[in-house]
């Protein structure tokens, strides 16, 4: 069992900063990140194959009762995912990239419902392997550089993220290699919206990398939410093209 990672951050305030040392913390958050995806090198993924995740997840409380989670990829926005509980499917979406916009919720939606496209991608991010900084300008996140922080007698690197209508994340990096290893979600709401309130983790560590070719996953993650650890361990491989997938309901 991999040791998880619990963490405060103690963030300093910044104030009074002029516009060209703002703009200068921009510029090097942006690096920081950028370096990591160039890293993970998601452009690479194959595109004559579909991409296949398996997740199994299971709570620390007990670690017999497990949920799978199941996604397909396929570049650049083909994208399926069903969340399963033994074999009851209890949620999901899927879209062709196109015209097709899916949504199933247990309890909720009587079978898979047609949605708007804006309602899926409220839905998708949540399931995206990349993350949120994969679509960061799309969704007008501000990153902040606020400097070398020592995390274990470690030097690591801190970016600030402010994404309208959610939480702000601090992002932690490894100096040497520039991965990603840990996510805080704050308590502070973007201060370009209303507060909206929503459940959220404390925390999200990423604690293995699995490669596929030139390109890098995270494979071993785990989260804090409600005062519960959650840990998933994923596997991905490539299937051959099968475009039903992703435009029926029934694989």
């Amino acid at each position: 069992m991999k040791r998880l990672i619990i963490i405060a951050l103690l963030l300093s305030c910044w104030g009074g900063a002029t516009a060209q040392k703002a703009m200068s913390n921009a510029d090097t958050a942006e690096q920081i990140v950028q370096r990591y995806f160039d890293i993970t090198n998601y452009e690479a993924l194959r595109r004559d194959s579909i991409l296949y995740i398996e997740t199994i997840i299971y709570k620390s409380i007990d670690t017999t009762d497990t949920a799978i989670l199941k996604r397909w990829f396929l570049p650049p926005n083909r994208f399926r995912a069903e969340l399963w509980h033994n074999d009851t499917l209890i949620e999901g979406c899927y879209t062709d990239g196109k015209s097709i916009y899916k949504e199933y919720s247990l309890g909720v939606i009587n079978g898979w419902a047609t949605i708007t496209q804006s309602r899926y991608y409220v839905l998708e991010p949540g399931y995206d392997f990349r993350g949120h900084l994969y679509h960061r300008a799309a969704n007008a996140a501000e990153l902040t550089y606020k400097g070398e922080w020592n995390f274990n007698g470690q030097s690591v690197l801190r970016v600030f993220v402010d994404t309208p209508l959610q939480y702000c994340r601090n992002y932690l990096f490894e100096k040497d290699n520039g991965l990603l290893f840990l996510i805080e979600e704050t308590n502070q709401h973007s201060e370009y919206t209303d507060h909206q309130a929503y459940t959220h983790p404390k925390w999200h560590a990423f604690h293995e990398y699995q490669p596929l070719g030139t390109v890098l996953l995270p494979s071993v993650e785990s989260y804090q939410m409600d005062g519960e650890q959650v840990y998933h361990f994923s596997h991905y491989r490539y299937i051959p093209l099968d475009m039903k997938i992703f435009t029926q309901n029934e694989q």
